[in-house]
């Protein structure tokens, strides 16, 4: 026997897509920071790359979610980067004070490394559970001039994080 097929016009169907694609972003809530690096004497500066004693703070990854493949982190200066090779950082313009400029130094004290392409992976996240972490740094003023003028002394530094 023969097999015969009868082809009649095609039938479709229609798809409704209703609601809207929800997307997840991955990333951890990082609050601002505040340090005080303190009162200081013009005359514990005792000449260019005086410092003074470092102050510790932390930078908060907060709620992060499980998922993520790596958190990498970098952070540069709003100002300028007067001496890049210590991460000194310029004073911002509410500052009143002279000679001085406040340098980044990571956890364990050595120099920070600041601006683009100086990324660090966060090594303390873990993909399978998420959570909150810290990134120790330490902050310092830093002697940029022969001459220290009392005054207030300011910056900002922005931290960057990527998330994949």
């Amino acid at each position: 026997g023969s097999t015969s097929f009868i082809y009649g016009p095609a039938q479709t169907a229609p798809i409704v897509f209703t609601g809207a694609p929800t997307f997840t972003l991955l990333s951890c809530v990082t609050p601002d920071i505040l340090v005080d690096l303190g009162r200081h004497q013009s005359n514990e500066f005792t000449g260019i790359n005086a410092t003074t004693p470092m102050v510790d703070f932390d930078i908060k990854l907060n709620s992060c979610p499980a998922g993520m493949n790596f958190i990498k982190y970098r952070i540069d200066p709003v100002t300028t980067a007067t001496i890049p090779a210590q991460s000194v950082v310029a004073l911002d313009a509410t500052s009143t004070a002279t000679g001085v400029g406040v340098q980044l130094l990571d956890g364990a004290g050595a120099v920070h490394p600041l601006g683009a392409g100086t990324d660090r992976t966060f090594g303390g996240y873990n993909p399978t559970t998420g959570g909150s972490y810290t990134i120790p740094l330490k902050a310092r003023y830093y002697q940029t001039s022969p001459g220290v003028t009392p005054g207030q002394a300011n910056t900002t530094m922005m931290f960057t994080m990527t998330c994949l």
